[in-house]
């Protein structure tokens, strides 16, 4: 009688425990995934503040006179009246090619019949 009577309070002591666990330990962890997820937010937050404020540096002083003469100068090549422009090119460079008139088209290589049927399905042929 006595065993089963310890057995009961051991079955119910464990029946509340785990009512405890998950009406308490459920909504915790829930709660604490979704503190993450917010924290993840702010710091994104933050880093999007950070290359906002730089971007915009960056528009103020395009906006400003040097830095219009800063890309005219640099993309644009332009130079201000009595200046000399020179331009240094490095033959070695693999992105050189110098400007020699072609006196003759060289032919196209014909495609295999496989490559045109292909060029064919995909429409290719339409494109070029």
């Amino acid at each position: 009688m006595r065993g089963s009577r310890l057995a009961i309070l051991a079955i119910v002591g464990l029946v509340v425990v785990g009512a405890v666990l998950i009406t308490n330990v459920l909504p915790i962890r829930s709660l604490m995934a979704e503190q993450r997820r917010v924290d993840l937010a702010q710091e994104q937050l933050a880093a999007l503040q950070e290359a906002n404020a730089r971007l915009q540096a960056s528009a103020d002083f395009l906006s400003s006179d040097a830095g219009v003469e800063m890309v005219a100068r640099r993309d644009f090549g332009l130079v201000r009246p009595g200046e000399t422009a020179y331009v240094v090119v490095d033959p070695n460079d693999k992105g050189f090619t110098p400007d020699v008139p072609r006196t003759a088209v060289e032919p196209a290589q014909p495609r295999p019949w496989w490559q045109r049927i292909w060029d064919f399905v995909t429409g290719r042929d339409l494109t070029g």
